[in-house]
């Protein structure tokens, strides 16, 4: 461990992105219990019948720049 740190910065950043990808490329997320499931699965169903997307990020950039 000790040896890469020694690496210049450009390896070290190479060895990062693959690392990062290495773990992309899993899609591996922790495991969720029951409860988080149900909750998740409530408030999609929520979402999905309410039928208001919200604001997209735009317009709440343009809301905050505002309040500035």
């Amino acid at each position: 461990m000790n040896d890469l740190l020694t690496l210049p910065l450009a390896q070290r950043l190479e060895l990062v992105q693959t690392l990062w990808d290495s773990i992309a490329a899993e899609q591996i997320g922790p495991e969720l219990t029951e409860p988080d499931r149900q909750l998740i699965d409530q408030r999609l169903e929520r979402f999905l019948a309410d039928g208001d997307p919200g604001l997209d990020a735009d317009a709440v950039l343009d809301s905050l720049e505002q309040s500035l």
